[in-house]
């Protein structure tokens, strides 16, 4: 039987809805489980995925897009039944609930609560959540319902149904994405620290939840008495909490961190104090947020033991430390882990996935995501305790690692209606005030506002419609708009933000194209602000005047779109490039990987031999495969064109070849710090974890073993984590010991991770570990019988003696490599050498708006991977690049590319550019460029987002945006202003 191009997503975590946005953009009819009933029901995902603070309207719009389209299906209140079958193609049966409150149909009208009869404290049985810009949940108390029926009877759209059937569906798919959302400590979880005793002891996602859409704010931390708090502590709990309680993901310390300087900065005299043991922040750029915390005032104390003691009276006392010493706060804030998933049990019984023994789903050796169960993947926090940029990059790779069970894309969007021509013709702006299915008419007077309207200058008509959000009143109002023989029009509605595609379709049913369109709120701006009927009347036409002479002055213009050529280039040879592009050509798609020495697979010397074994097997891949152009001993000389369109010349051992691609892979990798400090290289007794690696059989007889950590890492010259260093440290130590060794590790923090805790094994078997000062290193002395290794600010005033030191040595970027490769491509190197990247980016409000961005071009089609990116180990190398190939598929083989917002774009007037180039400067997308005969700026449409940054820095106004020219810009405030 052949394939199934269908994929079943099953929860709603971050890697779940990104798997699900890609494969609908590639063309994969997508079905998506939510165990909700409502969008945000399991927290931490659509709507505020924390710690960001962030209210996550860009990365859940794409799924509206996509449910509308038809590409993708959603239900709620799901749950699995069955699952037989095999990859490639599966039978499942779901069981499902629709929601209460259909969001698809739901006008947002309020008439369900107005009628609500039962109050529950300060709102009603039906109420809204959560309070966010952009949608609202209509919710039913179901304690206090009294089931009345009149929310049913008063809903306008039929939206509300009181009792859903339970249904149960079939269907078959290709792949299953496990994604369900994880699990927070609960109370009982957290009675080590009073949570659940005190008001003043809450967690950071309660924090995060207060602060959604407007960001941190003093507010969010004000405690239940009014009072707002001073003294302040923040908690990593998985650092002091009982083992397997819950697990600590890579953003916990850089999280507590985070929240610190947001109080500090928001409430200058506070005093914030952060309690961990070890600062585990290796993700890009969160060593440097630990020194603005110290330069912004943080207090950072590190100790091993700690609980929380609730005062009678306000505040907490936090005990730490051997002895302990007390420190009462207002407030303590603690930032929690993950709990294994409670679906694990459920999910193994009916799909045969394992756990990995702590109770989170294992992957397999060398995957991703794929399971024990091949066409079964897990992604995000439920195959491990995970931050948000690696929930995201699994999205990714899901859809890299299932191409493989799937057959040919099946969905590809319905054609645009066609719009007619006005050119020529007079401008005629009809004018269409929204009743809401009458509601409106419940709270100000339409009739006049109509009439008032039709007084306005440059109105030619104006007329009361029912609405233009729900299927039949979209079609009535286009019935309206072509009866009255406009060709301009202004909607005045609600919500243009959630509603905007909606009204947009409206126009172009109607015929027009919807640059000669413009929507204005009446709900929002006008009917929820004022209660006089004067004044709203007013505010009413001093909205819809301006969006009058806004669309008076629209022109109508095309989707333009641009050849995306099929082939890709991968930049080096090693672990990361060798994946992307034995994936890509998995795919159908041609490669040409260049490498600069004379064989592939990189540094294998630093590989454990399962690892080497993986790298060979890609090699093989890569050498047999009929797709894949492999340049050995070559480099990447010159770089011309744009994405979708690279011309890129590569200079090999037999003369220059050009190759063309749609997109480029950065795998140049990265090097070793070697040391010139401790005595290295003038003392065979002083070597690095890597050479102890190779040689660990003959040192056996080493007796007395030291370890150094940070060497190279973590100071002015490398203000970074190297990330692997503590791991490889620890599982050295732990085998030295093992074999009879005393060993002694010399650390600052011990930044060990991932699903084996290797630091809690090592203190149980007597690695002995002793902490320094970042400002006081050991100091290495030779003599005849031995190393003498002396610490300045420990207690221990003898020095330690050993047989051999080791020196924990970090990741260093191939600097002068990637310089030139950075000047190539003209992409940017971050602060430490790495090709920056929208992979780890902090703060968190840039990464999350850098990785969710529903566009894979945001970084101009060319993706860093693996350690060129930032140092990372083997398989986080090729999580990195399955993420990098995952974002290439949705683009590779669409042959043409629409802009994004397809006409929405930025335009040139040239004979008003002077080719300064201010403007490409300033571009986010590398959608501009100088055209080097005319000399003027010219847009690449489907690279542009229509963001505006060349319309503010434009000296000349040549620069527009097709929606708001600069002539429509001046109407407007000339209007405003009258």
């Amino acid at each position: 039987m052949d394939k199934r191009s269908t994929v079943l997503v099953y929860g709603t975590n971050l890697g779940g809805y990104r798997a699900a946005y890609a494969l609908c953009k590639k063309g994969h009819q997508t079905t998506l489980l939510n165990r909700g009933s409502y969008v945000d029901e399991y927290r931490n995902q659509a709507m505020s995925q924390l710690p960001f603070d962030f209210c996550w309207i860009c990365g859940h719009m794409p799924q509206r897009l996509f449910k509308a389209l038809g590409s993708l299906s959603v239900h709620y209140n799901a749950e699995l039944i069955e699952v037989t079958g095999k990859a490639g193609d599966f039978r499942v049966c779901f069981k499902k609930k629709d929601q209460v409150v259909d969001n698809f149909a739901c006008i947002e009208c309020d008439r369900c609560i107005d009628v609500c009869p039962v109050e529950v404290g300060d709102r009603k049985a039906m109420y809204v959540s959560p309070k966010v810009g952009w949608e609202n949940i209509y919710l039913i108390d179901w304690e206090n319902c009294t089931k009345c029926g009149k929310c049913e009877e008063a809903c306008p759209t039929a939206a509300l149904k009181l009792e859903r059937p339970e249904e149960t569906l079939e269907t078959y798919v290709g792949a299953i994405i496990l994604a369900p959302e994880f699990d927070e400590p609960e109370a009982s979880d957290l009675g080590l620290f009073a949570y659940g005793n005190s008001p003043n002891v809450v967690t950071n996602s309660e924090v995060a939840r207060r602060s959604l859409l407007t960001n941190f704010v003093s507010d969010s931390v004000r405690l239940p008495s009014g009072k707002l708090p001073k003294q302040f502590a923040i908690i990593v709990t998985p650092h002091f909490n009982k083992p397997g309680v819950e697990y600590e993901n890579y953003n916990l310390s850089v999280s507590a961190i985070d929240r610190a300087i947001r109080i500090r900065e928001t409430m200058p005299d506070s005093t914030v104090t952060v309690f961990l043991r070890d600062y585990r922040g290796f993700g890009k750029h969160q060593y440097r947020w630990y020194q603005r915390a110290l330069e912004r005032g943080v207090n950072v104390i590190r100790t091993d033991k700690l609980s929380v003691v609730a005062k009678n009276g306000d505040g907490a006392v936090i005990e730490y430390g051997a002895k302990p010493e007390a420190l009462p706060v207002e407030l303590a804030i603690l930032v929690t882990g993950q709990k294994p998933p409670s679906q694990m049990e459920n999910l193994s019984k009916l799909l045969g996935v394992k756990s990995d023994g702590r109770g989170f789903c294992n992957i397999r050796s060398h995957s991703s995501v794929e399971t024990d169960v091949d066409g079964i993947f897990a992604v995000g926090e439920f195959s491990g305790a995970k931050g948000n940029p690696e929930t995201v990059w699994e999205g990714c790779a899901a859809v890299t690692e299932a191409m493989k069970y799937l057959g040919k894309p099946d969905f590809s969007p319905p054609a645009p209606p066609e719009l007619r021509s006005v050119k020529g013709e007079k401008g005629k702006v009809g004018v269409f005030i929204c009743s809401c299915f009458g509601t409106f008419n419940d709270k100000m007077d339409l009739e006049l506002l109509k009439d008032s309207v039709k007084e306005l200058p440059n109105v030619d008509h104006a007329e009361i419609i029912e609405g233009c959000c729900t299927p039949p009143s979209i079609k009535e109002t286009v019935g309206k708009i072509k009866a009255a023989g406009v060709n301009r029009v202004v909607l005045a509605a609600c919500t243009p933000l959630q509603k905007l595609l909606k009204y947009r379709k409206t126009v172009m049913m109607a015929g027009l194209n919807p640059l000669l369109s413009e929507f204005v709120r009446l709900r929002e701006d006008v009917m929820n602000i004022h209660r006089d009927p004067d004044k709203m009347l007013t505010k009413a036409l001093s909205i819809i005047r301006p969006g009058v002479a806004r669309s008076r002055l629209g022109y109508q213009a095309p989707t333009l779109a641009d050849k995306f050529l099929p082939k890709a280039v991968v930049i080096g040879g090693g672990v990361a490039g060798l994946t992307s592009a034995t994936e890509i050509a998995a795919n159908g798609f041609k490669v040409a990987l260049v490498e600069r020495e004379e064989t592939l697979g990189g540094k294998l010397d630093y590989l454990e031999d399962d690892e080497v074994e993986h790298v060979k097997s890609l090699i093989t891949d890569a050498n047999e495969s009929p797709l894949v152009d492999v340049y050995t001993k070559s480099g990447v000389e010159q770089v011309d064109g744009y994405a979708g369109n690279y011309t890129v010349t590569v200079s090999t051992p037999n003369g220059q070849v050009t190759v063309e691609a749609g997109v480029i892979i950065v795998a140049t990798g990265a090097g070793e710090y070697e040391p010139s400090e401790f005595l290295y290289g003038a003392d065979p007794r002083v070597i690095t974890q890597a050479e102890l690696r190779k040689r660990m059989g003959e040192r056996a007889g080493s007796k007395r073993v030291v370890m150094i950590q940070c060497v190279g890492s973590r100071n002015d010259e490398h203000p970074y984590c190297s990330r692997v260093c503590c791991n490889q440290a620890l599982k050295n130590a732990i085998e030295l010991r093992q074999k009879g060794s005393d060993v002694t590790v010399l650390y600052r923090d011990i930044t060990g991770y991932g699903p084996e805790d290797l630091y809690s094994k090592a203190e149980e078997i007597g690695v002995q570990f002793i902490r320094f000062d970042p400002d006081k290193y050991p100091q290495v002395k030779a003599s005849d019988s031995g190393l003498e290794v002396s610490l300045t600010d420990s207690s221990r005033k003898k020095p330690l003696a050993a047989d051999l030191v080791v020196l924990s040595t970090g990741v260093v970027p191939d600097l002068e490599n990637n310089q030139a490769i950075s000047r190539i491509l003209d992409y940017p190197l971050d602060a430490d050498g790495f090709f920056d990247s929208d992979a780890n980016a902090f703060p968190y409000e840039e990464a999350i708006k850098r990785l969710t961005k529903p566009f894979e071009l945001a970084t101009r089609g060319i993706f860093p991977a693996g350690l060129a990116h930032s140092p990372r180990s083997f398989d986080e190398t090729l999580l990195t690049a399955r993420d990098m190939v995952g974002r290439a598929l949705v683009v590779l083989g669409k042959g043409r590319l629409p802009s994004p917002n397809a006409m929405y774009v930025a335009e040139v007037k040239e004979d008003f550019c002077v080719g300064c180039g201010a403007c490409v400067d300033v571009c986010p997308y590398g959608a501009r460029f100088i055209d080097p005969v005319r000399k003027v700026a010219v847009v690449r449409p489907f690279l542009c987002d229509s963001c505006g940054s060349c319309v503010a820095i434009c000296p000349n106004d040549a620069s527009f945006l097709r929606d708001f020219s600069g002539r429509q810009s001046i109407a407007v405030l000339d209007d405003v202003l009258a």
